[in-house]
């Protein structure tokens, strides 16, 4: 939900981690959404209408440190911060690689073609320049990207998804068109057609050969601020799909919010839930399912 912070920008020494087990005690409240915008002259950060310092904070995807310099407008984050103060800001690209095509409509990277428009406009998106892609999956099953930034300074490949055609025999899968080889033989186990997944490696001779496999879990949503689109959702509306990914139960207890004309925030009732609505949900994990205590319509 949008609340309004009070600053308290200071020198104080932030280190932490993103939603996981590792997670920094200090920070109360873990938001997953857009950056709004990045102020390099005061090293603070903007999401869900706050102005966040991340002048200490440790920012990186997976084990890859992250320079501020590098964050902008449109990136997705995972973000742990506490009265205005930023403690980790972990990147959630859906894909990083080399671009071994790009035209003004669409980028392939990982063996993987993505459409977006205006990327011949930016010289650092460019064949054998590594590039990050940001976005979601609609109800469709089809990427909507939107943030594309060069990744030059990513040594390693990163790619996303829901897994299809496992293969347990020869541990290999598919994220969408993107065949992968999975040598974290820890979490094979987790592994089956459908689950979300986060591939970390090299991408080589047109296969993704995978070091680290992520497979999610309703834990790395328990107690988040997320904010997605509603890309299913069933007749009673009482179980929604957060961008073909997520699935959140809402319940009795659930309460809903929209904005008002002057921006504040008002109570309403579930009508506010249809597809395709951008949303901000505060999760719970009730009983190994994903909860939704508040729901609030977003009309950025």
């Amino acid at each position: 939900m949008k609340k309004v912070a009070v600053l308290l920008l200071g020198s104080m020494v932030l280190t932490g981690c993103g939603s996981d087990e590792s997670s920094d005690s200090r920070a109360s409240n873990t938001y997953m959404g857009e950056i709004e915008s990045v102020d390099q002259s005061n090293s603070s950060v903007s999401i869900n209408s706050m102005s966040l310092d991340a002048s200490h904070a440790e920012i990186k995807l997976n084990d890859m440190p992250i320079n501020l310099i590098e964050l902008d407008k449109g990136m997705q984050v995972d973000i742990e911060y506490d009265h205005g103060v930023a403690y980790e800001i972990e990147l959630e690209p859906i894909v990083v690689g080399e671009v071994s095509q790009v035209s003004a409509t669409d980028i392939t990277i990982n063996g993987q073609i993505f459409k977006h428009d205006g990327l011949t406009s930016n010289s650092n998106i460019a064949v054998n320049r590594r590039a990050m892609l940001f976005g979601y999956l609609n109800s469709s099953k089809e990427w909507v990207i939107t943030a594309v930034y060069n990744a030059d300074f990513l040594p390693n490949d990163v790619h996303e998804g829901p897994v299809s055609d496992l293969n347990q025999g020869t541990n290999t899968f598919k994220l969408n068109s993107t065949i992968v080889e999975s040598k974290d033989y820890d979490d094979l186990n987790e592994l089956r057609n459908g689950v979300w997944v986060e591939v970390e490696g090299t991408y080589h001779a047109n296969t993704f050969i995978a070091t680290d496999v992520d497979v999610e879990d309703v834990y790395d949503f328990s107690n988040v601020e997320m904010e997605g689109y509603i890309t299913d959702i069933n007749a009673e509306k009482t179980s929604m799909t957060l961008s073909s990914r997520t699935k959140v139960t809402i319940t009795e207890n659930t309460r809903f919010f929209k904005e008002d004309l002057q921006g504040n925030d008002i109570a309403c009732d579930n009508s506010i839930l249809a597809l395709g609505a951008k949303v901000e949900v505060d999760l719970i994990n009730k009983n190994g399912e994903l909860e939704a205590t508040e729901i609030e319509l977003d009309n950025d």
